[in-house]
């Protein structure tokens, strides 16, 4: 189970969290492998809509250069100045190089012995163990949203606020967020935000967050009734059946009578219609 020293580690830069021992670094490296092989297998290219009961269509896709940010990697420091010896020594990579995020992470999979070597020793450590555990396990929640496992949240920043007095760097109005079986961070959650072009949205982060309260109170949930997938010229429909949406009503119920928090779904009357 996670921590709350964990769960702290994971929100601070690497070289300010602990090496957490081989056993650990190492299922890291191969959550970010198994991550980048579902992301190749249900997201790479392809274009997901969601319809929601309020009538909105959410349509959402994961660009390549998206999924380090999204698996914890910090692309900036990794690349800054005061990484050049970690960058061409440990990543093999040299200045010539056509340099993006995806590729890092590649190098970072590639190179996980020298990675974990040096991350194990040197204070400059190029990885956050904890904060890559905590968001590849996150990921591994949203690769089945075919089986409607999840709830949608219809996102206000400024009543987040309001409630919680926190500051929220967050630009995601909807987030898809899903039950974990961890006892301090019970949610995993991944926002999303519209592109530059504002025609569709992609995914801005992956959290778990402690405060789950702040971010439920006072906000609308939304049932997820269909979902499109889209691969080039081909379209896939799945439809929630009615099995699915009462287990989306259970689970939002759970949810006000912890949180108490409002609550908004078209669909609630037609699947109590249908109910036996």
């Amino acid at each position: 189970m996670i921590t709350k020293q964990e769960l702290y580690y994971a929100s601070v830069p690497a070289y300010n969290a602990p090496y957490p021992g081989d056993d650990y670094a190492y299922d890291t490296i191969n959550n970010l492998s198994y991550c980048c092989a579902i992301y190749r297998r249900d997201y790479e290219g392809k274009k997901y809509k969601l319809i929601l009961s309020n009538g909105e269509k959410l349509e959402f896709e994961i660009k390549p250069w998206n999924l380090p940010h999204l698996l914890g990697i910090d692309y900036r420091m990794i690349t800054s100045l005061y990484m050049k010896p970690l960058f061409h020594n440990v990543l093999e990579l040299c200045d010539e190089y056509k340099i993006n995020s995806l590729v890092v992470l590649n190098r970072i999979i590639e190179n996980a012995d020298k990675v974990l070597a040096n991350d194990e020793i040197n204070p400059i450590k190029i990885l956050n163990y904890y904060k890559i555990m905590l968001k590849t396990s996150c990921f591994l929640k949203f690769s089945k949203l075919k089986d409607f496992d999840f709830g949608v949240l219809d996102f206000n920043k400024n009543v987040y606020k309001n409630i919680s007095n926190n500051y929220i760097s967050s630009a995601s109005n909807k987030y898809l967020f899903s039950k974990t079986n961890e006892e301090l961070a019970p949610y995993c959650m991944i926002g999303l935000k519209y592109d530059n072009n504002l025609e569709i949205m992609v995914p801005e982060t992956l959290v778990a967050p402690y405060d789950m309260a702040d971010y439920l109170y006072g906000q609308r949930l939304i049932l997820p009734l269909e979902l499109l997938i889209t691969n080039g010229e081909e379209t896939n429909r799945v439809i929630s059946t009615r099995e699915d949406k009462i287990r989306i009503l259970n689970f939002y119920k759970l949810l006000l009578d912890c949180y108490h928090t409002d609550i908004y779904i078209n669909g609630f009357k037609e699947v109590l219609s249908k109910k036996k």
